[in-house]
């Protein structure tokens, strides 16, 4: 089971960390890192809209221990300023964000403008934190694809290019680069690393981000066979095996069952949940949960109560012991919810809602 280590994530954002303390180091960090929730707080007008420090406090409560904030768009004065009060929240509550910029218009067009473009994105928001934040992480491209698929030498050109720039201003910020094929553990390799990187550097990738999909006709989880639950430790695998060979760590930035929020989760999503969170947990491989909205209703400002099983299987799942006859496995302790104290919808602080186009999940 991945351990938080929460009390020493709250001295380093809060800045009251003693001389003592050992440095933050990229393997360090991915032990902070724990379980946690890709959010779209900063990416759709509703997510916008609908962020209340508050949320923050109850994912904590819930067993989140990081948020991946994805974000699409200009980092205008007001997007800035909105991503700051993100921040500050989750330092506020003892989660750690991460930001992920979605380069869309580099993903459909990798050409050399539109390198210099995701460039000068990161360098805005680098000098807009400027060395604050220490927990703060940078996803550099969330999910290389599209015609970046086949423009490997472009990606590691701006992976390279980003890195030296952001790290110009903050020698210490973890920055997490990710492979083509939509993050895929098997393109790892492809990844261009710079020299003695190990200490602030993680790669981002992920499987079944958005659940088991219908390919060719089949499902790659029914009622998870042998078969099945070999080929996801095989990816996993793959994960580990890079990791060896290059002395970094990783990190799954999100995946997740299928549609759930409105619906009382099957015996197939539940195995597959627990088998997943399991197997990532057994790796010592942090991991976000696809996605938000999926569990928690922004408006109301509380969780959904339909997918909370599978919510809980996800965060802390009953896994089977080496030796353990099939089927008897611990009954983790779910988190103290958050319900007990004010919910994040009675909360009239909000946070002002800078213009953002509305996208579809991914």
């Amino acid at each position: 089971m991945l351990k938080p280590f929460i009390t020493a994530a709250l001295l380093l954002a809060s800045g009251w960390a003693c001389a003592a303390e050992p440095p933050l180091t990229a393997a360090r960090y991915a032990q902070l890192l724990g379980v946690g929730m890709d959010v779209d707080w900063a990416r759709t007008e509703r997510g916008i809209r609908e962020f209340d420090p508050l949320v923050v406090r109850d994912f904590r409560a819930k067993g989140i221990s990081h948020v991946r904030i994805r974000v699409a768009d200009e980092p205008t004065e007001a997007r800035l300023i909105h991503l700051r009060k993100l921040v500050e929240a989750c330092e506020r509550y003892g989660v750690i964000p991460i930001i992920s910029y979605q380069a869309d218009a580099y993903k459909n067009d990798p050409k050399a403008d539109n390198e210099k473009e995701v460039i000068n994105w990161w360098i805005a928001v680098a000098h807009y934190f400027g060395q604050r934040s220490p927990l703060l992480g940078f996803d550099l491209i969330y999910e290389p694809a599209d015609k970046l698929n086949h423009s490997a030498a472009s990606l590691n050109r701006v992976y390279e290019k980003a890195i030296g720039d952001i790290h110009a201003i903050d020698a210490n910020r973890m920055i997490f680069i990710a492979p083509r094929l939509r993050a895929a553990p098997e393109a790892l390799s492809s990844l261009k690393l710079p020299a003695h990187s190990q200490s602030y550097l993680l790669a981002e990738w992920h499987i079944f981000p958005w659940g088991p999909q219908k390919s060719n006709g089949k499902y790659p989880w029914t009622s998870g066979t042998a078969a099945e639950k070999a080929a996801i430790r095989s990816r996993i695998s793959a994960a580990l095996r890079w990791q060896q060979k290059t002395g970094h760590v990783s990190w799954v930035g999100g995946w997740g069952v299928g549609e759930s929020n409105h619906l009382t989760p099957t015996a197939s999503q539940m195995a597959f949940a627990t088998y997943m969170a399991c197997e990532l947990q057994k790796a010592k491989i942090p991991y976000a949960i696809n996605a938000d909205f999926q569990f928690y209703d922004g408006e109301e400002g509380a969780w959904r109560p339909a997918p909370e099983p599978l919510l809980q299987a996800m965060i802390a799942p009953g896994c089977e012991k080496p030796g353990e006859k099939p089927g008897r496995r611990a009954v983790k302790p779910a988190a103290r919810d958050a319900g007990r104290g004010t919910p994040a919808a009675a909360s009239t602080v909000k946070s002002a809602a800078p213009s953002a186009s509305s996208v579809n999940p991914g």
